[in-house]
C-alpha cells in the first residue's frame, strides 16, 4: 500500500479539506496553515515506514486460525498444543 498525499495531509492536520489532482494539491479549508511539499512528503515517508514495519502483524493475522478454531484447538488439545500452533505462525513472520 502506498501512502497518499491526502493521508499525509490529514495526518498532519485532521481538519484540512483538500483535493489532490495528480501532483496538485487544492486547499479548500482556509483556516489552517498549509504544510509545505517537503512536510507532506516527509509525512508520507514516515507513515509508509510505520505501515511497512507492521507487515509481520498483517501477515500473522491472515494466517492465524479463526478464534473459533483456536478455541476448539484449546478444548480438544490443550493450551500447549494451541501455543505450538500459534508459535508456528509467529516464527514464520517474526516481529522485527
Amino acid at each position: 500500500m502506498e501512502i497518499s498525499k491526502i493521508e499525509a495531509i490529514l495526518s498532519l492536520d485532521s481538519t484540512a479539506v483538500v483535493t489532490v489532482r495528480g501532483e496538485t494539491v487544492e486547499w479548500i479549508s482556509g483556516a489552517i496553515t498549509e504544510p509545505t511539499d517537503l512536510e507532506i512528503t516527509t509525512e508520507q515517508a514516515r507513515l509508509q515506514a510505520e505501515y511497512d514495519a507492521k507487515e509481520y502483524a498483517r501477515d500473522r493475522a491472515n494466517e492465524y486460525p479463526s478464534i473459533a478454531d483456536q478455541l476448539d484447538d484449546i478444548f480438544h488439545n490443550g493450551l500447549d498444543a494451541w501455543k505450538a500452533t500459534i508459535q508456528t505462525t509467529k516464527d514464520k513472520y517474526p516481529k522485527p
